[in-house]
């Protein structure tokens, strides 16, 4: 099943929504046996963003790419999972277990937001992202933040429409320019 036509959304932590067609996922934190398919999503989703970064690191990117779940160790991986695969997933990193280099002290961070190729502009990813927010509310956060890059030409629009601003440019990544982006709560 590669095709994301006519998503439902039955979320358990969130609110439900009705994409019109009867395909159900549920926005839930990801099982450890979901990790070797949160991490094969990761490599599918980020095949797109290829030209946005140096031809010399992409291989190195996508080794990191290859083991989003690892953020499981210090965040939440939450996943948008139906009865046979999982269309999306993001890590939340709660305060404290965000990378100080780019988030300062106490923010809470959206990482790491992908969505099945096929099943974007969907609602998924904003579904997603919400949660973290959802998260960051619940932890009692003043803001929470990310960091994106113009190559990311889905998720960066998607971050503006919901309300997150530019608060810093950072160095680039793998050839790519990147900034940190912020929400207040």
């Amino acid at each position: 099943m590669s095709s994301c036509r006519g998503i439902l959304a039955r979320e358990k932590m969130t609110h439900s929504f009705n994409d019109n067609d009867d395909h159900i996922y549920d926005i839930r934190n990801a099982t450890a046996a979901e990790h070797a398919a949160v991490n094969a999503l990761a490599l599918e989703a980020w095949q797109i963003l290829k030209p946005g970064y140096a031809p010399r690191a992409w291989d190195g990117m996508l080794a990191a790419i290859a083991k989003m779940s690892g953020l499981a160790e210090k965040g939440e991986l939450i996943v948008a999972a139906g009865p046979e695969r999982i269309f999306g997933a993001v890590a939340y990193m709660p305060p404290g277990a965000s990378n100080p280099v780019i988030f300062p002290e106490g923010w809470p961070s959206v990482r790491m937001l992908v969505t099945r190729p096929a099943c974007r502009h969907r609602g998924i990813g904003r579904r997603l992202t919400e949660e973290c927010i959802a998260r960051a509310r619940r932890d009692g956060a003043e803001c929470i933040g990310l960091h994106t890059s113009p190559a990311m030409t889905v998720a960066l629009p998607l971050y503006l429409r919901m309300g997150f601003t530019k608060d810093q440019d950072l160095d680039a990544i793998a050839g790519a320019p990147y900034a940190r982006y912020v929400m207040r709560l």
